[in-house]
């Protein structure tokens, strides 16, 4: 290099040097004192350009002692480069600066020199240390939350399963009381017909219809709170079991509604209560049989293997359909969108979806207006070798 370039090169590097917004200090290695300084450390430790030449980095705060000195220094030698993240540095009035210090071993034409760059991180130090006393307010607000969210769940968990008594015993209770009633009104409709004028037979006749609706209501809130409140063992039960008990429990209503009931195999093993799941498929095809407009009722019960490890079982109807507007309000207790036209007490879906979800399975539909309803649950699928090789034969 000429003369003239490595004079540019000084000239390029000493504006550099004097125009950085870091704090840049040139050291002799040999003997670790400080030779030259930037402007803008002078300024930002308030020092004057004097304070600094003839001192090692200890001296100016820069490092603990001149043991810690001789330590880095060593380190320099050794890998040519060190680095610390943050140390504190304290400036002529007093005050503590957290600094990030870089300090790097260069040869310049067969001669070395060390160049120390220093930048100030305080304000980043203190927007972490922001950030961290947030997160740990943040953790401990969490924290907070959680218990109280855990004692208010228990605390809904203990009131439901007190309502959950209540309704029990309510329900249980008022049962004999209206069957004095239902069985004093069809007495005196009976024995004292002639004492009665043909409007009083027909206000005892209404007392006896209302007392047996009730009882039919209480009834289903009975099951409603035992599927609610009993602890259900789920084993391996086979569907095929299960349908034709169902189908036997509704046999009555089957027979006096004329329905057509079509059963396709093949019938998976669910894991399930058996008693529980009957009672859900009892509601289902209970419901399926009622809500037809005209004609024979037509009822399809089937089951498919899922990919998802559940057996969807599916009761399909030839019936009246439902809105899609209310097809999440049905399975909600006392929930009926027809009040006349069809007998019911607005339970029995609660307790098919009450039912389904105690077994740790979904339900739902697929239903329009005229066109009858597909009414669906899923259950977990069993494996085979489970079932014992004893039980009896279901439906073929």
């Amino acid at each position: 290099m000429t003369a003239l370039a490595l004079c540019a090169s000084e000239l390029r590097y000493r504006r550099l040097f004097e125009a950085a917004r870091d704090g840049i200090l040139i050291v002799d290695p040999s003997t670790r004192k400080i030779i030259d300084v930037n402007p803008y450390l002078v300024e930002f430790l308030g020092y004057a350009y004097e304070d600094f030449i003839g001192k090692e980095l200890f001296e100016i705060g820069l490092l603990r002692d001149g043991a810690a000195s001789q330590a880095a220094f060593r380190e320099l030698q050794t890998s040519g480069h060190i680095r610390y993240d943050d140390l504190p540095l304290q400036t002529k009035d007093g005050r503590r600066v957290e600094v990030e210090f870089v300090s790097n071993l260069y040869d310049e034409g067969g001669q070395q020199v060390i160049q120390c760059n220093i930048r100030d991180i305080s304000v980043r130090k203190k927007a972490e240390a922001v950030q961290s006393d947030a997160k740990e307010q943040r953790s401990k607000r969490n924290a907070e939350l959680e218990g109280l969210v855990g004692l208010r769940t228990t605390e809904l968990r203990l009131s439901n399963t007190q309502l959950q008594t209540f309704v029990y015993s309510i329900a249980h209770d008022l049962r004999a009381p209206l069957r004095a009633m239902q069985g004093f009104s069809q007495l005196l409709v009976q024995d004292h017909s002639d004492n009665l004028a043909p409007e009083g037979r027909g206000y005892a006749n209404f007392i006896s219809t209302a007392a047996q609706t009730m009882d039919r209501m209480l009834g289903d809130l009975l099951a409603f709170s035992r599927v609610s409140q009993q602890k259900l063992e789920l084993v391996p039960v086979e569907l095929a079991v299960v349908i034709q008990s169902a189908l036997a429990a509704c046999g009555t209503e089957i027979g006096e509604r004329g329905a057509q009931m079509e059963t396709l195999p093949p019938w998976p093993v669910v894991l399930a209560h058996e008693a529980t799941l009957q009672q859900v498929l009892v509601n289902l095809i209970s419901n399926a049989v009622k809500f037809v407009s005209s004609g024979a009722p037509r009822v399809r019960i089937h089951a498919e293997d899922r990919a998802d490890g559940f057996v969807r079982i599916w009761v399909e109807d030839n019936g009246i359909g439902i809105p899609s507007e209310f097809q999440e309000r049905i399975f909600q207790v006392f929930q009926r969108l027809h009040t006349t036209a069809y007998a019911g007490t607005g339970i029995g879906l609660a307790i098919v979806q009450k039912g389904v979800e105690r077994m740790g399975g979904r339900v739902g539909l697929e239903s329009a207006p005229g066109t009858g309803s597909k009414f669906w649950i899923d259950l977990t699928k069993a494996p085979l070798p489970s079932i014992p090789p004893t039980r009896r034969k279901g439906i073929p």
